[in-house]
């Protein structure tokens, strides 16, 4: 099984976010309301969202060039410095005054999750300086990652998908949010969960026909070649043109931690489907990989080696 992606050239634009934990312990209750009072033992900050799958991308080996934004403020610095120091490029990264860098801060006790705390401010950002055309051209797959936070708004981005056609770049793939899915038309593939599908069409998802049919019919309405259903621990059901299906099923994972979940998943069926053009496969590496990070807790990546082991089992 040749999993190498070392030359696979990776263009990922999406919207970046930093991920901050902290882990602690409580002997006692607040006075002020019926709470724990919680003293932080250990905490660290994690690169989320597009950064994630960046992460994911290094970790298997791929050579990574960054397109977003972030905030020209301590969490930005933080996630630009952690995906550098991954050997991620970030030079295409802009840092913008006054915007903060979107920031989810999980809070545990005693290993358990008991709030997130979110920093964001959705941006209408654009790609004025940039010739979208000639920057496609360097890269073998691009990769939208897209957390609805703005990077990936029309006027910015997706109107210029279907003219990254002509610059001949192979895959475009996208892990998708909003619920038109006419924003991503001219991707190659879509990777959107139940929820995401369900809210892209009128179709009332509820068993693998409706799934099948809902994939259908936003197929044939936007022209992507494949979409990627994600069922969860159900595994996946991929459909494509010409009545293509396949279904997919999931590892068994007893405790399952399905934080970036779908970032993994998006980062290795890429690069499988870059490498082989076979979609079937790409989603066995993507099913594995998923696998893998679930059993990790929080926003974790995979790697080859934990791949192959797994697959070989």
């Amino acid at each position: 099984m040749n999993l190498d992606f070392s030359d696979i050239k990776v263009l990922l634009i999406g919207d970046f976010m930093i991920d901050h934990y902290i882990f602690g312990t409580s002997t006692r209750m607040s006075p002020e309301a019926p709470v724990p009072v919680i003293i932080p033992e250990k905490e660290y900050s994690i690169p989320g969202g597009a950064g994630n799958v960046a992460m994911n991308l290094a970790a298997l080996g791929a050579d990574i060039t960054c397109l977003g934004c972030v905030g020209n403020d301590i969490w930005g610095k933080s996630l630009l410095s952690i995906l550098e120091n991954k050997g991620i490029k970030t030079e295409k990264i802009e840092i913008i005054d006054n915007y903060p860098t979107t920031l989810k801060q999980r809070i545990y006790l005693d290993d358990k999750q008991v709030t997130r705390l979110d920093t964001e401010k959705i941006i209408n950002w654009k790609l004025d300086d940039i010739d979208t055309r000639n920057l496609v051209k360097k890269y073998d797959i691009m990769i939208l990652s897209d957390y609805n936070k703005g990077v990936l708004n029309f006027e910015s981005f997706l109107i210029n998908i279907e003219r990254s056609y002509e610059s001949r770049l192979k895959h475009i793939i996208v892990d998708p949010k909003k619920d038109d899915f006419s924003y991503y038309t001219g991707a190659n593939i879509i990777t959107p969960n139940l929820n995401e599908l369900a809210k892209a069409t009128t179709i009332k998802i509820h068993d693998n026909q409706s799934i099948v049919a809902a994939c259908k019919h936003l197929i044939e309405e936007h022209s992507f070649e494949y979409i990627v259903a994600k069922k969860g621990d159900k595994g996946m059901i991929v459909v494509g043109k010409d009545n293509f299906i396949k279904h997919i099923d999931a590892h068994f994972v007893s405790t399952p931690d399905v934080t970036g979940a779908g970032d993994t998943v998006i980062s290795a069926l890429s690069l499988a489907y870059a490498q082989t053009n076979d979609i079937e496969f790409a989603c066995n590496i993507a099913n594995a990989a998923a696998a893998i990070a679930v059993r990790k807790p929080g926003t974790n990546t995979v790697t080859i080696k934990e791949i192959k082991e797994l697959l070989a089992k």
